[in-house]
């Protein structure tokens, strides 16, 4: 029956009806194909199951084909512990070691993701179009959540020979997601592993009120998340090389949130050793989201709602560590615009100072870092404002303007004029009254202020003693329904062609109409990520290639990306049509950096923010938090009208915000009491010249010189003749340094003239008080920096 069955179907029907009959030679070659399909059936549905041996543990991962001709198998280790479940009184510590287990841990599926709640109020303006877009997608991967959730995932490529059996670079991908929702599950490192021949990581990390929140105090430190991040890269330092990895090149790469939590790594003296390169993606330490300055407040807003507003903080803590994980999550806490309600903070150990001061002192320069932005990030900003699909109308343009300036900048002296200026450098005065235009200078507005100038400042402070440093911007997207079709490439538009999306087709994340373009511009991003990861050059080892795509060479294989300098500023246009190009938006970055933060209000620059410092306020209902800053970045308070109450009680971790009038003061005073000392003494030696010159010398003529410089008179006595003589002969010898002169108030001709006490023999004041200094273009060797060498340490400048 089931022969006949199968020779119906198989062989072709000319042979079936010839004589009636089928041949032996028929059966013969139905019986291969037969046990053919038997054998094709059965090698496929094999699965493999390696093995590796880690420290703590034997591992069993799975082999995964991956759908595309021209890339190989890859080993996946899924849901791998690399810290110790943070529960009950762990919950806001800092991760601790994993335990050792017995056996052959099953690595084959995901752990759950760490607790969130993506039903509350999302800030859509920081996050990636294909997350906000794709809320139910996203709701799959994390509905399964627990706070037992420090677990890694592991991509590593099969070897194609024995050649290929050397280790292999490992890239640490970091998740985005304001720092309140995501996981490192949603995002399959195989294309990249398999396509770039590196290792991939992914990780799930605490997020919001369990990785963020800070008393300002020992009893709730905060930043355990990035605590979480430090504890994984040591983990995968020790343990990499089990899987195939390279544990002296591991490179951090991340979008976004990701990209702030490596900004922040490269600052941290936790994280030394632990990795060797960065990747930042969209993002920076510097940008107003990166870095929560006001985290005592939010913590007792989350204590009041949950039944824990004690005034002491170990009891508040307490509190809170017996509270259900859900019952935080739910709590819905927001941060004004353009800020985090729960993210890092400056604690004086992870984060030991301003990021940007940091930066200057050159604690990052041991890591080579590509960094780049995408062309309109700031899409999701505008259209959070309002409807933008028939461009934006003039009073709509100056309402997002001023509603920017009232967020982030509150109710400086100078709004007016702030909000004013902002306005004319970004209107297109050749199209002033065209609304599509004005979308366009909209959307490039907050691009500009948000991720622009705190890349390009980042970039500029990382390379100017050389340390290699590569920039791009991003000008390409997939064509689909996530965004409007007059928008350019948006905030995480870059993340799939990183992941290699393309060359596996649509997926439920990325539903995008991917084209033979989107996935030789994949080809070529997986490229340089990797080439990059391998070298710390994008351009090799492994040349730009896509003939497996297009017949014929692409575009990228006649570019070479420059590395950047301050002052040649070049980088990559990565597009369709690649080319290096030079300062990118240099005039909107020096806007914001240079000019900005003056017409601000210029009695900020005389506010000091460096060193970190516990303060505990005398009157605890007064301590706001707020940051005065001496950079290009407005202080971090929110807007006054965000609705939200400035007070906080408690012990505060924040930038010492000392105010240097007090000393500026004293210096005055000082400088006035040592003035009015030498105007009594000068008025005591002229009483005394006078006195001497009425008694003795009043009556005598003025000295006469020859004109060889001699003195003529010979009835001057012994102290006038010294004193005449020195002045004869420096009239006509200009070299000679005549004798100390008699500064009397009369012969007083410019101030010039007396050597008063100056503030140079007063004083010494800090660098960071030099803020009329910043009115200058931007300077590459600033005070404390030497041009042949690394930062000194923190210096003082006399003024």
């Amino acid at each position: 029956m089931w022969l006949a069955t199968f020779r119906d179907h198989l062989l072709p029907s000319h042979l079936l009806h010839q004589q009636g009959t089928v041949t032996i030679t028929h059966c013969a070659l139905l019986w291969w194909i037969l046990c053919s399909c038997w054998s094709f059936t059965k090698t496929t549905s094999q699965k493999f199951y390696p093995t590796v041996t880690t420290q703590f543990g034997k591992l069993r991962g799975l082999r995964v084909p991956v759908p595309s001709e021209v890339l190989r198998p890859v080993d996946q280790y899924l849901g791998v512990p690399y810290a110790a479940p943070p529960v009950g009184d762990k919950r806001f510590m800092p991760p601790e070691q994993p335990t050792a287990w017995s056996g052959i841990k099953n690595a084959t599926h995901f752990m759950p993701v760490c607790p969130q709640n993506i039903h509350n109020t999302v800030p859509e303006i920081m996050m990636p179009i294909w997350f906000t877009y794709n809320l139910d997608t996203v709701a799959t991967y994390i509905q399964d959540q627990s706070e037992d959730c420090l677990y890694l995932n592991i991509y590593a490529p099969t070897e194609d020979d024995i050649r290929d059996s050397e280790a292999r670079p490992v890239m640490v991908y970091i998740h985005g997601g304001s720092y309140m929702e995501g996981t490192g599950n949603m995002m399959d490192g195989s294309v990249l592993a398999s396509y770039g021949n590196v290792v991939v990581v992914t990780l799930n990390y605490r997020i919001g009120i369990l990785g963020f929140l800070s008393t300002g105090d020992q009893a709730a430190k905060g930043n355990y998340g990035l605590l979480d991040q430090i504890q994984a890269l040591r983990w995968i330092s020790k343990n990499i090389g089990y899987f195939g990895g390279d544990p002296g090149r591991i490179t951090v790469f991340g979008s976004g949130i990701g990209a702030s939590c490596v900004s922040l790594l490269t600052l941290s003296h936790h994280s030394e050793g632990l990795f060797h390169r960065a990747i930042i993606q969209s993002g920076s330490a510097l940008s107003s989201w990166a870095v929560n300055y006001q985290p005592v407040k939010y913590t007792r807003m989350l204590a009041e709602r949950v039944g824990c507003n004690v005034l002491d903080t170990l009891d508040m803590v307490s509190c809170l560590q017996k509270k259900s994980a859900k019952e935080l999550v739910e709590q819905d806490i927001q941060a004004a615009r353009y800020r985090v309600a729960f993210g890092p903070v400056i604690d004086g150990d992870v984060i030991p100072d301003d990021p940007e001061i940091l930066m200057e002192q050159g604690e990052f320069l041991n890591y080579d870092i590509m960094l780049g932005v995408n062309q309109g990030e700031g899409l999701r900003f505008v259209e959070n404002v309002m409807d933008l699909e028939d461009g934006v109308s003039g009073s709509d343009f100056d309402f997002a303007v001023s509603d920017f300036v009232d967020s982030l900048y509150g109710y400086p002296e100078g709004k007016d004029t702030l909000r004013e200026t902002i306005k004319f450098m970004y209107t297109d005065w050749a199209d002033k009254d065209n609304p599509e235009t004005r979308r366009k200078t909209l959307v490039a507005l907050f691009t500009d202020h948000q991720w622009v100038e705190p890349s390009v400042v980042t970039a500029d402070l990382h390379a100017r003693y050389g340390s290699p440093t590569y920039f791009y911007a991003f000008y390409h997207h997939c064509q689909s329904l996530m965004k409007p079709v007059w928008s350019d490439s948006a905030h995480g538009d870059e993340v799939p062609y990183v992941f290699g999306i393309p060359m596996v087709g649509p997926t439920d994340l990325f539903p995008c109409n991917f084209s033979r373009n989107d996935i030789m511009l994949s080809a070529v991003v997986m490229t340089y990520w990797t080439n990059f990861a391998k070298s710390g050059d994008p351009n090799k080892p492994v040349p730009q290639d896509t003939k497996f795509i297009h017949t014929k060479a692409n575009r990228f294989e006649e570019v070479a990306w420059s590395k950047y300098d301050p002052f040649d500023q070049l980088y990559l246009h990565i597009g369709l049509k690649p080319r290096i190009r030079d300062h990118y938006r240099a005039t909107k970055v020096a806007f914001w950096k240079h000019l900005v933060p003056h017409l601000y209000n210029l009695h900020d620059m005389f506010h000091y923010s460096s060193t970190t410092t516990k303060v505990t306020p005398l009157d605890p209902t007064q301590s706001n938090g707020k940051r005065s800053g001496t950079t290009g970045r407005p202080p971090a308070s929110p807007g006054h009208n965000s609705g939200e109450s400035g007070r906080e009680m408690g012990p505060l971790i924040m930038p010492n915000p000392r105010d240097y009038s007090t000393e500026l003061s004293v210096t005055i005073a000082v400088g006035a009491s040592l003035l009015f000392l030498n105007v009594l003494a000068f008025a005591a030696l002229y009483y005394r010249k006078d006195k001497r010159s009425r008694q003795d010398t009043s009556q005598q003529p003025s000295p006469q010189c020859d004109t060889k410089g001699n003195n003529n008179t010979s009835t001057i006595d012994e102290t006038q003749s010294s004193q005449q003589r020195g002045q004869c002969e420096a009239l006509h010898n200009p070299l000679h340094v005549s004798p100390s002169m008699d500064y009397s108030l009369s012969r007083r001709h410019s101030p010039d003239d007396i050597p008063l006490m100056t503030p140079n023999n007063i004083t010494m004041i800090p660098n960071s008080l030099m803020g009329l200094s910043n009115m200058s273009p931007y300077s590459t060797f600033p005070a404390g920096y030497s041009s042949k060498g690394l930062p000194s340490t923190h210096s003082t400048t006399r003024v």
